[in-house]
């Protein structure tokens, strides 16, 4: 596709703004270090424009009482590359937040940096997902079958399969204050591990800090040379006129007022973002993908969006959705479920994954992850050996046998009501 050709390297966008029904980018070039500006400004001018600069783009900071009293350093978790380049080894640090950075950045610490002490501050809890669940990837588990089921349903299995496997989360400290699926997973082989083993303690929210020392709302406290904020992102798209952006983003809730975090009613169907949803299970790669070929399509013109008044009716029962399936926080206010957005997504397009149409993978379409290949069976973009890459993706045993036992159990049913039905009608 020659696409390297079509990429313009250490080019900066300084301001995007719309001129009628036209795109102008305004960008410059940059030195190596991507800050300093060189040469002149260029203007790019378009009919359509995908912005895909990604939501994770501003560190997000919590402020605490006495924050400015701290004797040794506070960064960001987009700062942490590894104990020895941070200046970690020996410290002792605490981490605020239990996502997958916190917990990974901690276990780093705990082994690697050999710390003295190594705290994770958090005021919701999580519940902690191994890698692996009776031998398959944790990914694998995500499919279809399971998300036909009420999600409350669904995030009681889940959260059975976890005390299985590692416990009740209370028993570690850990006290999850939302259900297992109303959450991005925080996945950990070794977390449990370090914990049982003091290496990792586990501590509620911050009060305040005096000092080198911080306390916490359970009345403990502990002294701690450095201190990580693994908090998230805040969504920034600095670059876009405050008159784009306000019809793009409500920066007051990190929230996004996009129909299917794509299009703005708004703005209209020449603009797409790309990229902007937190997937619930595996990566963003599927979804920004499917979200890329939906604006391509509308694009060229072959699939068009709806009118405003029912994109903006669809992001409102989304919203109303969205509020009561998952936990209410900054973090969540975009996330999906990969399989069931990209479903929704490639439906408008006509690459939604039939059933009928693929009946050999029909089993595995529906009790295995499927993995990226499936939405690459059908419609614009086929690819003629999406088959072969989905019959690669394993289906766990777990899912396989329950399928397979549902199945027995819901034909002993319904030949019961058969025979009921039966004998009604013959008076036996």
């Amino acid at each position: 596709f020659n696409i390297t050709e079509m990429i313009r390297f250490n080019t900066k966008v300084l301001k995007v703004s719309q001129r009628g029904e036209k795109w102008e980018v305004s960008t410059q070039e940059v030195e190596e270090d991507g800050k300093t500006l060189r040469g002149e400004k260029q203007t790019i001018v378009c009919r359509f424009l995908a912005v895909a600069t990604g939501h994770h783009a501003k560190p997000s900071y919590p402020t605490f009482p006495g924050e400015d009293t701290f004797k040794g350093d506070i960064i960001h978790s987009v700062l942490y590359k590894d104990p020895l380049l941070n200046d970690c080894v020996g410290k002792r640090v605490l981490l605020v937040g239990i996502g997958n950075s916190s917990v990974d950045a901690a276990v780093d610490c705990a082994t690697v940096g050999r710390c003295k002490s190594v705290y994770i501050s958090s005021r919701s809890g999580a519940w902690i997902i191994p890698n692996y669940i009776f031998g398959f990837p944790t990914d694998l588990y995500a499919c279809r079958a399971f998300f036909m089921m009420p999600w409350k349903l669904g995030s009681y299995i889940l959260e059975m399969v976890i005390k299985v496997c590692c416990g009740n989360p209370k028993r570690w400290g850990l006290y999850p204050k939302m259900r297992a699926l109303q959450t991005q997973p925080t996945v950990s082989p070794t977390l449990i591990h370090h914990i049982q083993r003091k290496n990792i303690k586990i501590v509620p929210n911050i009060t305040r800090i005096e000092g080198d020392t911080v306390h916490f709302v359970n009345g403990e406290s502990a002294p701690f040379d450095k201190i990580i904020y693994c908090t998230g992102y805040k969504i920034d798209i600095p670059y876009l006129s405050e008159e784009i952006r306000l019809k793009a983003i409500d920066e007051s809730s990190n929230d996004l007022l996009l129909y299917k975090n794509v299009f703005s009613p708004s703005i209209g169907p020449t603009v797409g973002f790309i990229g902007f949803v937190q997937p619930a299970s595996g990566g963003v790669i599927t979804m920004s993908e499917t979200q890329a070929r939906w604006f391509s399509q509308v694009c060229k013109g072959s699939v068009q969006v709806p009118p405003k008044h029912l994109m903006e009716q669809d992001i409102r029962t989304e919203k109303l959705s969205h509020a009561g399936r998952w936990y209410q926080s900054a973090r969540h206010t975009i996330q999906r479920d990969p399989i069931l957005y990209n479903d929704e997504i490639s439906s408008l397009f006509g690459a939604k994954p039939s059933l009928l149409k693929n009946p050999l993978l029909a089993w595995r379409l529906m009790f295995s992850s499927g993995g990226a290949a499936q939405w690459r069976l059908q419609g614009p973009g086929q690819w003629s050996g999406a088959a072969e890459e989905v019959a690669k993706v394993p289906i766990t045993d777990m899912m396989d046998w329950a399928a397979k036992i549902g199945i027995v159990l819901f034909a002993i049913f319904a030949y019961y009501i058969y025979y009921i039905v039966v004998c009604c009608f013959s008076g036996c």
